[in-house]
């Protein structure tokens, strides 16, 4: 099991889903953990309350990441909170769902913005607080990088962006001690599903294609992530890691 005794992580969308996930998995193997959200204060201060009974000192900070004045503050908040950063998962996602065909302004910016900008700003502010000794990213990716999801287009495309900068914050921070990887997941048995038209017709489409025949639980993308951020990935650097359950084969 990865011991991050007295590591500092922070990680965004860290309320519900998948980042609540990573969030608890961190606070277990010792991590003290920042999460941001941006509007579900009673998630956020549950998710917060579940690390404090674990030990572990947690910190939530309201912040929309697709804005860069935002971004800069979390950091802020996190050096502030914590005198420096050791972890950073980018996790906060969002976007309009629709054809590719009808995507306006509004929808590209939105998804641009809130998920690769706000990685890009992230690693930016990021690798400021990394110490001498270097530091550990995972970005949160998905399948709809490169196979295509119902209405994904702008998500999608982002995603792509996303891990075209892990691959380039990986390079070029390498030097410095800095590992930077990304986890990309097929459709996920979260909240987030509900923002799909006909989800469960959806739903039973991917649990047919799927070998095992249901969704990743957020905890199985959580432990693929917390497993790169550890010192057992020392040898993975500026890798999408599929956690698809196989759905793409």
């Amino acid at each position: 099991m990865a011991d991050f005794t007295g590591k500092r992580a922070l990680v965004t969308g860290g309320s519900r889903g998948i980042g609540r996930a990573i969030v608890l998995r961190l606070a277990e193997r010792g991590a003290d953990v920042a999460l941001s959200y941006v509007k579900n204060e009673e998630a956020a201060a549950e998710t917060a309350l579940a690390v404090e009974r674990l030990g572990r000192r947690a910190v939530r900070i309201k912040a929309d990441v697709s804005e860069p004045k935002e971004v800069r503050g979390l950091f802020a908040a996190v050096g502030e909170a914590f005198g420096g950063l050791d972890l950073f998962v980018s996790n906060a996602v969002s976007g309009v769902l629709g054809p590719a065909a009808r995507i306006g302004r509004f929808g590209w910016d939105l998804a641009l913005n809130a998920n690769a900008r706000a990685f890009l700003l992230g690693m930016q502010e990021a690798s400021k607080l990394f110490p001498e000794a270097g530091g550990r990213a995972v970005a949160v990716s998905s399948i709809g990088s490169f196979s295509c999801l119902p209405g994904y287009a702008a998500v999608g495309a982002s995603k792509a962006a996303l891990e075209t900068l892990v691959r380039y914050f990986a390079k070029e921070l390498a030097p410095r001690g800095v590992r930077v990887n990304a986890v990309s997941g097929g459709p996920v048995d979260t909240a987030a599903l509900d923002y799909f038209p006909d989800k469960e017709t959806l739903v039973e489409a991917w649990k047919d294609r799927t070998p095992t025949h249901r969704l990743a639980r957020p905890e199985e993308i959580a432990a693929v992530a917390v497993f790169l951020l550890s010192d057992e990935a020392s040898w993975i650097q500026g890798q999408t890691v599929v956690a698809d359950g196989g759905i793409t084969l």
